[in-house]
């Protein structure tokens, strides 16, 4: 067992099938598998073994799929972190994490540098490119002229193939640890729903810093997709590239979709092509999966995971029903739950926290076993995100546990308004959260960014929201902002919001 396995199984079926684009070039698989091989030989040059702690950290590019293959092959653990943390909070990682190596690219060498010096046992910065930085070590030369290192190591079930941190929102942040069967499983499960499609026409924009995104490329290999890697997400290459290469289905978050709807350049491309739009990694609102759906004349559906399953938890059939407001059933193999506070299971409709055992679930945070401990009870993932199940087990999510607003002894969702404002034509984004209150220990803030060229007063927006709640719902405080706080996954940070306005 090994998720490399993947790359290797993708040669035997579509090997010289052309697979991959990326600024002006295309590969074949075989092109693919043969530069990840050299890579592992390189890796083993200089000095990598099954079980060491690898950290890669690049914008998206063939380089980035190469270095996962190639470090899984000979057994070794990745852990990925996006461009977008700076020296210290990169620092934390390689030094909590007992990282041996970290492979990068040019534009980020010096970054990698200083977070990596003085940590203990740390060895070296390899630099994948055509320039180099003192005190890195440029491989660009060796992986060209390596001769292909062909084995496939066999892995264990429970051995790691992925040490994932998480973007800190509470704090430091928390190293996920996935096996090689974690992966495997959820790759086949999402697999089982799309096997009956033909070779599809994808698009790379999630960052494979991220679980989505490091999903959607292992999907990617087991169907045999091709598409555009993007080194970043930008609204017009998207566009562009669904024109150019006929994009079928695409996998995003929310803001993308938002950046897609308001590109003033949008009705300029072709996309006619697109048949499915599939959100994750942050809540999609209702009135921005219909405004996408309606603008784009395709489907638009949202699924539901986490870091710690894996990366997915839900998931819509092509060709299924969808049910307003559901993030969709669960995925083949995957048991999901409703629990009381006090770990009971409850009955369909009744709301409390989901819950999800299986294959799937991590093995825990490393060298955090207190927060593990509070994380999986009695084999149940405890998510921290609360909901409900239908009848016919599909999954509506209502809120974070952590995000819900005790105002005056009531619990309140943030979602429920959330949801309310986006409904507004002249609203691009919000954030509801609490702040504290003398009388009611708690009271609602609302942060609404406008869409370009729209206008919005207080007295209006006020006054629409209460025609969707009640009017001890209706925020206390709303404040017009030009951006929100994401975090590199794009989603909001509440957090920080709320540090900011309850001083």
């Amino acid at each position: 067992m090994n998720v490399a396995g993947l790359a290797l199984d993708n040669i035997d079926k579509y090997g010289e099938y052309v697979s991959t684009y990326f600024e002006g070039d295309s590969f074949t698989n075989v092109d693919r598998y043969r530069h990840a091989c050299r890579l592992s030989a390189v890796l083993i040059e200089h000095g990598v073994k099954p079980g060491d702690r690898i950290v890669v950290m690049m914008l998206n590019s063939p380089d980035v799929t190469a270095a996962f293959t190639a470090i899984w092959k000979i057994g070794a653990i990745i852990i990925p972190i996006t461009p977008m943390w700076n020296a210290r909070e990169v620092h934390y990682v390689i030094e909590d994490s007992g990282a041996k190596l970290v492979i990068t690219s040019p534009e980020l060498a010096s970054r990698l540098k200083e977070a990596s010096h003085g940590i203990a046992g740390f060895r070296e910065v390899l630099v994948i490119g055509e320039t180099g930085e003192p005190g890195t070590v440029n491989i660009q030369n060796e992986i060209e002229q390596a001769e292909p290192y062909e084995r496939v190591m066999d892995q264990e079930p429970d051995d790691l193939a992925l040490l994932l941190y998480t973007s800190g929102t509470t704090g430091n942040p928390k190293g996920v640890m996935l096996s090689h069967e974690n992966l495997l499983f959820i790759t086949d499960s999402v697999y089982q729903l799309n096997e009956h499609l033909p070779q599809v026409r994808g698009m790379q924009v999630l960052p494979l810093s991220h679980v989505y995104g490091i999903l959607i490329m292992n999907l990617g290999a087991m169907m045999g997709s091709c598409g555009r890697i993007l080194k970043h997400f930008d609204a017009r290459e998207v566009l562009k590239t669904i024109e150019e290469l006929k994009v079928e289905r695409l996998s995003v978050v929310p803001t993308m979709l938002t950046l897609m709807i308001n590109h003033p350049e949008r009705e300029n491309f072709d996309t006619s092509s697109l048949v499915q739009v599939s959100s994750g990694g942050a809540p999609l609102q209702e009135a921005t999966r219909l405004e996408f759906s309606k603008l784009f004349n395709c489907r638009v559906v949202q699924g539901y995971g986490l870091s710690e399953t894996s990366g997915a938890l839900t998931g819509y059939h092509p060709d299924g029903e969808y049910r307003l407001g559901s993030v969709g059933p669960a995925l083949p193999g995957v048991e999901i739950c409703v629990m009381d506070f006090e770990n009971k299971i409850l009955p369909p409709r009744a709301t409390g926290e989901i819950c999800s055992r299986g294959p799937h679930i991590m093995q825990g945070y490393y060298n955090n076993p207190e927060a593990t401990k509070s994380a999986i009870i009695d084999g149940w993932l405890h998510t921290g995100d609360v909901g409900y199940l239908d009848e016919d087990g599909f999954v509506y999510i209502t809120d974070r546990r952590k995000d819900l607003v005790i105002k005056g002894g009531e619990n309140i969702s943030p979602r429920e308004i959330e949801e309310g404002i986006y409904l507004h034509p002249a609203v691009a984004e919000a954030a509801v959260f609490g702040i504290p209150d003398a009388v009611y220990g708690e009271a609602l803030m609302a942060t609404i960014v406008l869409k370009p060229g729209q206008s919005l007063t207080e007295e209006e927006i006020r006054k629409h929201i209460s025609g969707y709640v009640t009017k001890f719902k209706v925020p206390d405080r709303i404040v017009f902002l030009d951006s929100l706080p994401k975090n590199p996954s794009g989603k909001i940070l509440k957090r920080t919001l709320k540090e900011q306005y309850s001083v």
